[in-house]
């Protein structure tokens, strides 16, 4: 399509200046291509507007006319040059030090407005963003005894507002900032002044953001999303143009799966699908393989980008067909999306008449893209006719993926059976390592276990690399031969037994866990016992010391019977003394 928008547009002046597409779209050759390649007619605008916007590298685009030219490399150092100079433009030390001074918004707004935008765009940009926030609020007046200047107080206010906002992309470029940067400011520039403005604002305010958003897509084109947060992105995809929209959300296949990605990814929406076959084929290619990484992305975008691709799929490279076809079959969503078969059956048409001018690479991939789609059987078949033509001059590593994009044809398919065959009678010398060997086996096993010289072939084969089997190897072995079932081949019980996983080995960590626990509960029975011991030993100290007291006291303290008899005797001596007196 290039070439042909190229022609048209030089045909009508386009080398010199800006051709409305409005009047491209009446050229002749273009319509007579469109009929013819696409089976329809020529393209709206809008989706014209998409194609060249999204392609800023090949076409200068004038969005205020909505004309377009070739972009040459004139007006590519033209380009370069406005941002150099925005760039290195000098710091304006006299505006900047009235600014700093001045006593309140209206003295800020008079030095503003008397400014040349050039030096305001110079401004360093924590100075714009405290402008922005400075004359964010509406005019008040001030004494009327002060008169502000060049011009009244209320223009003066007007004018320095809408030269702030002007400002704030120049700002930003000599700044340098990240795409995070460019929305944030995107932000200042949505919120200032508030819903009600002056008109004029309000237009400086929409001329600020587009400017803002293609900084923004040069951003994502260069870098990607980089951190930017979804909540950023999804304030930008409801604000932006279309093209900007589509680039954003062709990027957020790495953004994770939950839901925050499937409401972003679902402001696709707000490009009509007819728009977006203007998208570049680059992008519709990136927004299918974003669907293969992300169920969200997927199940938001896929039925949009297949119907998009489908519109415009005669126009494409057959490498960029392969390849998309390829992430198509791979996306992740969680229920069938009709678009897809719509797709696939537009690829077979286009491709069909095709067959013996692509690739191998090329016939490989669609075949590993469509074989499992039932309303393309016929294009498979065709496809795997092309291949069995190709086989003798294949490597073993394409005929394997030829073989596995074979698979839902069956083995008795005429085209399968001779891949079979070629396997069978295969003496050479391959470079197919033990596990490649291991994922053919596991491929033809399902449909051909009793492929006998097939089996004697690729079963000698993995006898002789049992030792070089890596995990993922011995697995696909092991499925072969479920519980020693499957295929017959010689050596199968020490194939088996070299693929065989090892006896789990004990996990020490466990084990001293519980050696921990038996010296603990060791320590404690131990513990127990000299409590114990040690209470009765004590109770024996106290017995002890309780006798011995009791001895000491019988020793230190007569015995009643020996006081009774001292008692006695007393009274004996007694008597006799009074005998004698008398």
């Amino acid at each position: 399509m290039e070439d042909i928008l190229t022609a048209a547009l030089a045909a009508m002046g386009g080398d010199q200046d800006h051709v409305p597409i409005s009047k491209l779209r009446d050229n002749a050759d273009l319509k007579m291509y469109f009929l013819r390649t696409l089976m329809k007619g020529v393209w709206p605008e809008d989706t014209f507007a998409m194609y060249f916007q999204s392609r800023p590298d090949k076409w200068d685009f004038d969005l205020k006319t909505s004309a377009v030219r070739p972009q040459s490399d004139l007006n590519k150092q033209i380009k370069d040059a406005a941002i150099t100079r925005r760039r290195t433009a000098p710091f304006p030390e006299v505006l900047f030090t009235a600014v700093l001074k001045a006593a309140n918004p209206n003295e800020t707004a008079v030095h503003i407005a008397n400014a040349n935008s050039n030096e305001v765009g110079a401004l360093p940009l924590d100075c714009i963003e405290a402008l922005l926030t400075t004359l964010a609020d509406k005019h008040t007046p001030s004494d009327p005894a002060n008169p502000m200047g060049m011009v009244t107080e209320a223009q003066g206010y007007l004018v320095a507002q809408i030269k702030v906002l002007a400002a704030v992309p120049s700002s930003l470029l000599k700044k340098g900032v990240t795409l995070a940067g460019i929305m944030e400011y995107f932000k200042f520039v949505l919120k200032f002044g508030g819903e009600i403005v002056d008109p004029k604002i309000q237009q400086q305010k929409i001329e600020t953001a587009k400017d803002l958003c293609e900084m923004a897509a040069k951003e994502i084109r260069e870098k990607g999303l980089g951190d930017v947060k979804l909540n950023v992105l999804s304030m930008l995809c409801q604000m932006a143009p279309f093209h900007v929209i589509a680039l954003a959300v062709s990027y957020m296949g790495d953004k994770g799966d939950g839901d925050d990605v499937k409401q972003v990814s679902g402001l696709l929406v707000k490009v009509p699908t007819n728009v977006l076959e203007g998208f570049q084929t680059s992008g519709l290619i990136r927004m299918s393989v974003a669907a293969t990484k992300s169920s969200a992305f997927a199940d938001a975008t896929l039925g949009m980008t297949a119907k998009a691709c489908g519109g415009i799929l005669a126009t494409w490279s057959l490498d960029d067909v392969a390849s998309l076809l390829l992430a198509v079959a791979k996306a992740k969503t969680t229920a069938p999306v009709p678009e897809v078969d719509g797709l696939y059956g537009r690829a077979a048409e286009m491709i069909m008449g095709k067959l013996s001018d692509i690739s191998d690479g090329q016939l490989i991939k669609i075949m590993l893209a469509i074989g499992k789609v039932a309303s393309v059987k016929e294009f498979l078949e065709a496809a795997a006719a092309e291949a069995v033509n190709r086989v003798p001059k294949m490597p073993a590593v394409q005929l394997m993926f030829v073989t596995q994009a074979l698979i839902p044809l069956g083995a008795t398919n005429a085209s399968m059976a001779k891949v079979l065959e070629h396997w069978a009678s295969s003496t050479e010398e391959d470079k197919m390592t033990a596990d490649q060997l291991a994922k053919l086996a596991q491929l033809v096993a399902p449909i051909a276990p009793e492929h006998a010289e097939f089996w004697k072939n690729i079963g000698a084969r993995l006898v002789a690399k049992q030792k070089d089997f890596t995990a993922p190897g011995k697995a696909s072995v092991l499925a072969v031969f479920p519980d020693g079932a499957g295929p017959a081949i010689e050596g199968k019980e020490g194939l088996l037994a070299a693929v065989k996983p090892p006896p789990p080995k004990p996990d020490r960590r466990d084990e001293r866990r519980d050696d921990r626990r038996d010296d603990k509960r060791d320590d404690r029975r131990d513990d127990r016992r000299d409590d114990r011991g040690g209470d009765r030993r004590d109770d024996r100290k106290k017995d002890d010391r309780g006798g011995d007291r009791r001895d000491d006291r019988r020793k230190e303290e007569p015995r009643r019977d020996d006081r009774r008899d001292d008692r006695r005797d007393d009274r004996g001596r007694d008597r006799s003394r009074s005998r004698r007196r008398r």
